[in-house]
């Protein structure tokens, strides 16, 4: 009895280990459908709530990692720089501007949760150094 409780404890230590810990941050890929439209969404709510004249866009995705919570928690730590496309500029494809001087890349950590059955997304984080 006492052998069947320690390896019980093992087994799911271990599972726990090697899958990461139940509602942790995990790494996933930039790519999946959930984590572009949740970073769409960040930079755009950047761009509305900045007083720039010149919309940012990212220039370097450093690392994303999602949160089951109530909803999914998308973390992104992301470069973004000015481009030449000012605020208003409907349908403009934008770069990053080519000067760095003017570009000002900044390294941002952007937190957006979503709660698809309420309809609601937001930005609960955005510090950019």
């Amino acid at each position: 009895m006492y052998f069947k409780m320690i390896v019980s404890f093992l087994a799911v230590t271990l599972t726990v280990a090697f899958a990461g810990m139940l509602g942790a941050p995990m790494d996933v890929d930039i790519n999946d459908e959930g984590v572009q439209s949740a970073l769409q969404f960040a930079v755009a709510e950047y761009n509305r709530q900045s007083n720039d004249a010149f919309v940012r866009q990212v220039s370097e995705v450093i690392k994303v990692q999602r949160q089951v919570v109530s909803g999914l928690k998308y973390i992104f730590t992301v470069k973004m720089g000015r481009t030449n496309c000012r605020k208003g500029d409907a349908g403009t494809l934008c770069a990053i501007h080519e000067d760095p001087n003017v570009a000002q890349v900044t390294q941002c950590n952007i937190t957006v949760w979503s709660q698809a059955w309420l309809d609601s997304i937001k930005v609960v984080e955005n510090t950019c150094m």
